[in-house]
């Protein structure tokens, strides 16, 4: 099955879907290993093929913040393409990884022949500024507690990972989500962030299972954002 098929480039016809594998080479990555940095030229699209890809920010005043941890089959780089310029934030690959990259020049070219990928491309960036949006609005939450249930969830969302315990299925964080990665998303030290966490497993919202997260109570955590104020 080609490997953009989980993103919004699924759907396409199969003239377009074959052009678009086509043009596809694959980069072999070792762990956090740079992909692009943010104010590259955008010479690449990307798509993750194995593994999983850190997408961050960097402030004005050098800190961080992650926004984003994409599944194998998610696109990345696109907003860059999109205006032939430069890539507004950096790439990173979370442990031994794989991307496939497709040229600018060549996706251009593409995008000129089957209109629907120039679609897919508009889907793609729309989504990801919708997340950008909800991510701004959790990082006004007063209390890391409000800011970290939301990431966690967001996260969790965002990989569609989901696990059998107790007789259903919920979420589960992978551990290659790290509790730094969440202090960086929620805007807080990891000790802390590691004090929240177990204080939730403790009242049953979280199993923490072999570093792993699994979300067992979604509506509590999320009733800690909407009492901070989260409409």
């Amino acid at each position: 099955m080609p490997h953009f098929r989980a993103s919004s480039f699924g759907g396409l016809d199969a003239e377009a879907e074959a052009a678009l594998d086509g043009a596809t080479t694959h980069r072999i990555l070792g762990p956090n290993e740079f992909i692009y940095l943010q104010d590259d030229d955008a010479t690449n699209l990307y798509f993750v093929r194995s593994g999983h890809v850190r997408l961050s920010y960097l402030l004005e005043d050098g800190s961080p913040i992650l926004f984003g941890v994409l599944p194998a089959g998610q696109s990345f780089g696109e907003l860059g393409i999109f205006e032939d310029g430069q890539h507004a934030d950096m790439a990173t690959s979370i442990g031994t990884s794989s991307v496939y990259c497709i040229p600018a020049a060549t996706f251009r070219s593409l995008r000129a022949r089957f209109p629907a990928l120039g679609e897919a491309l508009a889907r793609t960036i729309a989504h990801r500024y919708r997340s950008y949006i909800l991510l701004t609005r959790i990082l006004g939450l007063k209390t890391l507690q409000a800011r970290l249930s939301q990431c966690l969830l967001r996260v969790a969302d965002g990989l569609g990972d989901r696990v059998d315990t107790m007789g259903r299925q919920v979420l589960q964080v992978g551990a290659f989500v790290t509790q730094s990665d969440l202090g960086l998303m929620a805007r807080g030290a990891r000790g802390n962030v590691n004090r929240a966490l177990k204080a939730w497993e403790k009242e049953g919202w979280i199993a923490i299972r072999d570093r792993n997260i699994l979300i067992l109570d979604r509506d509590s955590l999320e009733a800690i954002a909407i009492d901070d104020g989260l409409a």
